[in-house]
């Protein structure tokens, strides 16, 4: 069988070739293949043709080239991206779209499946309350204090109200009612002890700030891109949950895939513009804006109650550096990296022991060399 192999280069073509000579088929390869390059290879008999790229608008270039000088000819095309696969799909007949995520995810997420979550503390209904009075967002942290002070400046005037000035609770209610929206205190406050009337000027000033603090934190909310939620489906896990570190295609789809096995996830992306943070949204899962080694980043996602951490960034060395950081927050994590040099996850491994090391490139080359072998 004639194998043409078209690559924009890198470990992932190095390990698809690998595997199909260890197979006993000899590819014919092209790493960054002009045009005139692909039709003369396509002048042999060639029956299948792969392409291989990391960047998807290279894979999709590079397949409609092999089309246009060879169009019905088989082809597997891999591509991260849904949207470009279909449109591949649709516009070349006998095109095989391979996903590289969805071949890696599986393998990033079993160890995250199979780690225990660590023994509840307290009550879930604690951690939960504590998850609320505490958000990861500034914003959300202070429209809560806003919310919490209006409530404790209400509830404090109404007992007083009851308990010094004997009002009914009715007329208490409303008194206290009046005072948080600043229209005016009770009047039987005039005729009442002067710390009493000490007190209600400073619950109306308190009233102030807090109704400010409370409009301002709403305001935020409102004008920003909720990533988080205080409560619902977006809002940071408190226990038994995987801390995904980099939300690529990758990071995607081992949050999407976690979720259907029944298993929280919260993503942690550096770059608050990325395509997947908004995607995320539509997915429901809960993402915090920072990097990953941030200790304060993993303290605000819970590592010390998660079942397991991955890190998925396409960098090696900021997955080893997010490794090491949080086996220093909590050394019994289960932790996973992705790496794409056998050589970095050797030595990371041998040196520092900080969890289980997955070559993405050597996972991904094995499994597209069965599909065009099989295809």
């Amino acid at each position: 069988m004639e194998i043409l192999v078209l690559s924009d280069g890198g470990a992932l073509v190095n390990a698809t070739v690998k595997k199909l000579r260890a197979d006993g088929i000899e590819p014919i390869v092209l790493r960054d293949p002009n045009d005139k390059a692909i039709q003369r290879a396509l002048e042999t008999p060639v029956e299948r043709v792969a392409v291989v790229a990391r960047d998807d608008i290279v894979a999709l270039r590079l397949a409609l080239v092999v089309e246009h000088f060879r169009p019905g000819i088989e082809l597997v095309v891999t591509v991260f991206d849904r949207t470009i696969a279909g449109e591949l799909q649709r516009s070349v007949p006998r095109c095989r779209v391979v996903s590289l995520a969805d071949i890696v995810a599986p393998s990033l997420a079993a160890p995250c499946i199979e780690a225990a979550a660590p023994k509840r503390v307290g009550l879930d209904l604690l951690g939960q309350l504590g998850g609320i009075l505490n958000p990861t967002y500034a914003g959300a942290r202070i429209l809560i204090i806003g919310l919490f002070g209006l409530l404790s400046v209400f509830l404090l005037d109404a007992i007083l109200l009851v308990a010094v000035l004997k009002l009914p609770l009715v007329d208490a209610i409303y008194g206290a009612a009046r005072t948080i929206t600043t229209v005016a205190s009770e009047p039987e406050m005039a005729d009442g002890p002067a710390w009493l009337k000490l007190f209600s000027a400073l619950t109306m000033l308190l009233t102030i700030a807090f109704a400010a603090m409370f409009t301002a934190g709403l305001v935020q909310r409102l004008i920003d891109p909720r990533l988080t939620t205080i409560i619902g489906r977006r809002s940071i896990p408190m226990h038994g949950h995987v801390i995904v570190i980099g939300l690529g295609q990758v990071g995607l789809r081992l949050c999407s895939l976690l979720r259907d096995s029944g298993i929280a996830a919260v993503a942690v992306e550096v770059d608050g513009d990325a395509p997947n943070v908004r995607l995320a949204r539509g997915y429901e899962i809960p993402v915090v804006i920072g990097h990953g080694e941030d200790r304060e980043i993993l303290r605000r996602v819970h590592v010390d109650r998660a079942r397991a951490l991955a890190a998925v960034t396409s960098s090696d060395l900021t997955n080893v550096e997010v490794a090491v950081a949080a086996r220093a927050a909590r050394d019994s994590l289960e932790i996973v990296v992705r790496v794409r040099e056998g050589d970095v996850a050797d030595e990371t491994q041998t040196l520092v022991g900080v969890g289980h090391m997955r070559d993405i490139d050597e996972i991904a080359g094995v499994s597209l060399a069965g599909v065009l072998s099989s295809a």
